[in-house]
């Protein structure tokens, strides 16, 4: 079969949905050197312009193609059996089967935390997916159980659960404490967040939290560093963090490296997700490979992912999580005990577990 692998989300700097795209389609490559792929960077009016970012396989059946016209006008594009969309786009006007990845509904359950443009955006592919796509791929349980809530009508086995899985290069990275050096921070002495700077990560809730983390432990505190960019209506957050009076206690270090990231996850004391919102949840996840305690939000997808390897809070409730940052911070034995059950945890999500899914799915669909 020729499948064409949408790769417009990897092309510049990640965020869950191109690292789902871009760890997919790697662990895809390991064990299947059949059929033909056709990495896709622009898609459809996707077009970032940084094409040679993009993520690449260097196998024999895997290509990066870049497409001007997306219909069956196009020679290649109209000679895939299968198109697999990765970006809320629905590929329309083409005689292939139609997969498409939609990672959560949060721009239909919580509005309020995106722009109106990109809330219009996001429901278009999302109805004319579900209206017409052969396969929906929900990447966990509780995005399928959403789907099914607005759109209650729809086949169930028409979706289909493919979570993402650990991002086992990161414990490749090198390990070099030097790198956290560079921001003021010091092994084992900061708890940390990943994600990028925007409403739907609840960000006011850490600091509020950590405001009163601190003020319980003022002889001796942790820093706090939040790993990400800046995304939407967020441009006043330097703002509230000086409101709370912790502007020299906490480190943001904008969009990083692998590298980096790895090394913020290794040397963290712990990890801290007072999320609103997540589809998957992949930074818990990540911290977990690393084998450290976290303290995340009991809400959406976050403990599917967790499992009893977290302790879950309120997001709501930012003195639940002052109150379990200062238990942790306290108790010595906890700290153990959620290491370990991080660590095993970990071990629950596999790409390659994640890939064999796909791979069956394209593989039924090829067989119709």
């Amino acid at each position: 079969m020729k499948i064409g692998y949408d790769v417009s989300q990897t092309c510049s700097s990640k965020s869950g949905t191109g690292f789902y795209a871009d760890q997919l389609i790697r662990a895809i490559a390991k064990q299947d050197k059949g059929n033909e792929y056709y990495l896709l960077p622009r898609f459809y009016d996707y077009i970032q312009g940084e094409d040679e970012r993009a993520t690449t396989v260097e196998q024999q059946n895997f290509k990066n193609v870049v497409v001007q016209e997306f219909s069956d006008k196009d020679a290649l594009f109209g000679s895939l059996d299968i198109v697999h969309s990765n970006n809320f786009r629905y590929p329309k006007d083409i005689r292939a089967k139609k997969v498409v990845t939609i990672y959560d509904v949060s721009f239909m359950d919580r509005p309020e935390f995106t722009t109106e443009a990109n809330r219009m955006f996001c429901f278009r592919g999302t109805f004319d997916s579900v209206m017409n796509a052969d396969i929906i791929v929900a990447i966990s349980e509780y995005t399928k159980e959403r789907i099914k809530y607005y759109f209650p009508y729809i086949n169930d086995d028409r979706i289909r659960v493919v979570h993402g899985g650990n991002r086992y290069t990161l414990l490749g990275e090198k390990e070099n404490v030097e790198t956290i050096m560079e921001y003021g921070l010091t092994s084992g002495e900061y708890f940390l967040s990943v994600g990028t700077i925007e409403p739907r990560k609840n960000y006011e809730t850490l600091l509020k939290a950590y405001r009163d983390y601190k003020e319980s432990n003022r002889n001796g505190y942790k820093k706090l560093c939040i790993a990400g960019g800046y995304g939407w209506m967020e441009e006043n957050f330097s703002a509230k963090i000086k409101k709370y009076g912790i502007e020299n206690d906490v480190v943001i270090t904008g969009y990083v490296s692998d590298n980096v990231l790895a090394n913020l996850y290794r040397y963290c004391y712990a990890y801290v997700y007072t999320t609103w919102y997540e589809g998957f949840g992949l930074p818990v996840l990540e911290a977990m490979n690393f084998a450290k305690p976290i303290i995340a939000s009991n809400v959406t997808s976050v403990p599917e992912v967790a499992g009893e390897a977290a302790i879950l809070k309120n997001p709501e409730n930012y003195g639940e999580f002052a109150s379990a940052m200062d238990e942790l911070a306290r108790d010595e034995s906890l700290y153990d005990k959620m290491c370990g059950l991080s660590a095993e945890r970990a071990k629950v999500f596999s790409w390659d577990n994640a890939a064999e899914k796909m791979i069956s799915i394209y593989n039924e669909l090829g067989a119709k």
